[in-house]
């Protein structure tokens, strides 16, 4: 890698290049809209290559987050949220998002080896790039949504990212 910049050299440049041969795209599976008097919460699961998830986990998930979820009500969350249940190569983590009043968001994020030993992630986590590629697909769709728009929440749960691989077309097509 070519370190157009002496900052980016040596050291710096050799973990540079080893983050960018180890990554990956990882799958993301939107769920079905939780739906809550008051809230309504758009689920997702991302899973790291060989990690599997069942409705036992997401059902555990969602009893954390909905802890989470009932709290950020009280700190003036307007009713609709993001949750991702990521499964990842060294541990489970959740991140519950929640909007809120004049355009902010609450952001948690929980972590743990099992989902039922989810506990609050240490001071200063942040989502990684894989749960940010929701966060960021989710900001859009709130903007596009209810922000921009006649506040279509219809449309808002409709818009779900979902970057699981898909099943290649073979032979040819009929025209039927």
């Amino acid at each position: 890698m070519p370190a157009s910049d002496p900052a980016l050299a040596g050291a710096a440049a050799v973990a540079l290049t080893g983050l960018a041969e180890a990554y990956r795209p990882r799958p993301v599976t939107p769920l079905m809209p939780w739906r809550y008097p008051h809230r309504l919460v758009k689920p997702y699961v991302i899973t790291a290559r060989g990690r599997q998830w069942d409705v036992q986990m997401v059902e555990a998930a969602r009893a954390t987050a909905s802890r989470q979820l009932e709290f950020d009500d009280a700190m003036g969350a307007v009713g609709l949220g993001v949750v991702v249940l990521h499964l990842g190569d060294d541990g489970i983590y959740l991140v519950v998002q929640s909007w809120a009043k004049d355009f902010q968001s609450r952001l948690s994020i929980f972590s743990g080896m099992e989902v039922d030993d989810l506990r609050p992630a240490p001071i200063g986590a942040a989502p990684c790039v894989w749960e940010l590629e929701v966060l960021s697909h989710e900001r859009a769709s709130y903007v596009e949504h209810i922000l921009s728009a006649q506040v279509d929440v219809d449309a808002w749960l409709d818009d779900a990212l979902d970057t699981r691989p898909q099943p290649k077309q073979t032979g040819i097509p009929s025209g039927t």
